[in-house]
């Protein structure tokens, strides 16, 4: 058993709880969850704490007895817009709250989540592959808040930090929305409903461009080791899965998962044309009796039109992690067919 106290900020989202699963599996002492709301779905061996970060006084009232926190992981977030330009002094508000709760006390490490917004995939094309060294993009984002902020405190105040920067995620997370599989999936059931193909809704370049993608598994592997390797202080590591894929190559696995054709590219938005359609997926829901007949239970066309609208290529490499020791590793076309089955056996999907 390693000899520290985890604390999970957004504990309540897919990264926060699956860092406080893998804690728990790991068996590293006690892990505690902090997060606004209280958990829809509590995660053995983990302790909850709820408090709002933007309070100051409260995040400090609510952690008082936790004081002997050693490590944090650091996943929450202001909001989870799908915009260019992100609300960087509230996001920073949140993260200076909690390190200055806990300081204190025992505080011996800080991991933040950060994400391929740190090059800017997220508004065009940028130097590939990215590497953690690169020349930041000209726009307000959080994330650059966030690491100016490690950088200065840490320092001073006698602990260490550590950044993951994983691209899209893919995981299973059935009570998530916000979620590139159900997403994707929701959208072939309901135009294999109205018998339509399984038409790629970005742009034609978007289907071709190289994109890569960060399972789940691999990113909390890879915040484990870069919290507790010595090596790993005060450094920004990019994880993904270490292989590239072009959306062309996905399509046709959907398709094949759902028995129906694949299409051509027809660019549409998806937050315009699927809301819609849920009567649709009621239908579909009441035949295959899923978990839930709410489409917005399912999907989050916002964040699925972002991310197939990327005409550019998005390359991240891990070449940094690998020369520190990490060596982890996904077959991210498997890990599609792999979590659409899960889904389904779950009930979340048709």
């Amino acid at each position: 058993m390693h000899p520290y106290k985890a604390l999970i900020a957004g504990v309540t989202g897919a990264v926060g709880g699956a860092v406080g699963r893998h804690l728990v599996d790991a068996g590293y002492g006690e892990v505690v969850g902090l997060s606004r709301r209280p958990a829809a779905h509590a995660i053995d061996g983990v302790r909850y704490v709820q408090a709002d970060l933007d309070d100051l006084a409260a995040t400090r009232r609510a952690l008082e007895a936790h004081l002997d926190i050693t490590h944090v992981f650091y996943c929450a977030r202001a909001s989870h817009a799908e915009q260019t330009l992100e609300n960087a002094p509230g996001n920073l508000r949140l993260l200076e709250h909690l390190v200055s709760a806990l300081e204190p006390g025992a505080l011996e490490h800080v991991h933040v989540v950060q994400g391929g917004k740190v090059y800017g995939v997220h508004i065009g094309p940028f130097p590939t592959p990215a590497r953690e060294d690169d020349a930041r993009a000209p726009i307000e984002n959080f994330n650059y808040a966030h690491e100016d902020f490690l950088r200065a405190r840490a320092p001073r105040s006698g602990w260490r930090w550590s950044t993951s920067r994983p691209n899209t995620l893919l995981h299973f997370s059935p009570s998530i929305a916000r979620n590139l599989i159900s997403s994707l999936g929701a959208y072939a059931a309901i135009c294999r409903e109205l018998g339509a193909a399984l038409d790629f809704p970005g742009p034609a370049a978007a289907y071709d461009s190289i994109t890569q993608i960060t399972s789940l598994e691999i990113l909390t592997d890879a915040i484990d080791w870069m919290s507790r390797d010595p090596w790993c202080a005060n450094e920004a590591f990019n994880i993904t899965n270490g292989d590239v894929f072009r959306w062309h190559q996905v399509w046709p696995l959907i398709a094949d998962f759902f028995d129906m054709p694949c299409g051509t590219v027809r660019p549409m938005r998806l937050a315009t044309t699927m809301p819609v359609q849920a009567r649709v997926w009621e239908t579909v829901a009441a035949r295959h009796n899923l978990a839930s007949a709410r489409l917005e239970d399912v999907a989050n066309w916002e964040y699925l039109d972002a991310t197939l609208e990327r005409t550019w290529d998005e390359i991240l490499s891990t070449n940094k992690a690998r020369a520190f020791g990490f060596h982890g590793w996904a077959d991210t076309l498997a890990e599609f067919a792999t979590l659409l089955g899960r889904y389904r056996k779950m009930r979340i999907l048709p």
